[in-house]
C-alpha cells in the first residue's frame, strides 16, 4: 500500500479536521491491517499449489479483502465524514 499525502482536514470537502490522536488512531488501524495483509501474503507463499490448497488461498484473498473493508469502516468511524460522502 502506498503512503497517502497527510491531510489537514480543509483541502478535502466533506470531512472536519482531526485531532491529533484521531489522526494517531487511524494511522494505528492502518498500520495494523498493513500487518496483517502482509501476514496474509506470506502465508499464500506457503501455501503448495495443489486442487485442495487453491480453496485455502481464496480464502485468504477473501480475508485480505475484509480486512480492507475493517480499516477503511474503522477509519470512518474515526474520520466522521458527512453525510453524503
Amino acid at each position: 500500500m502506498s503512503e497517502a499525502k497527510p491531510q489537514d482536514g480543509s483541502t478535502v470537502k466533506g470531512y472536519r479536521e482531526l485531532s491529533f490522536g484521531e489522526i494517531g488512531k487511524m494511522n494505528q488501524f492502518k498500520d495494523l491491517s498493513r500487518q496483517f495483509i502482509n501476514l496474509l501474503r506470506e502465508h499464500v507463499n506457503d501455501v503448495q499449489r495443489t486442487p485442495h490448497d487453491w480453496e485455502a488461498v481464496e480464502w485468504i484473498k477473501q480475508a485480505e479483502f475484509d480486512m480492507k473493508r475493517a480499516c477503511m469502516a474503522a477509519c470512518r468511524a474515526v474520520a466522521r465524514p458527512d453525510d453524503d460522502c
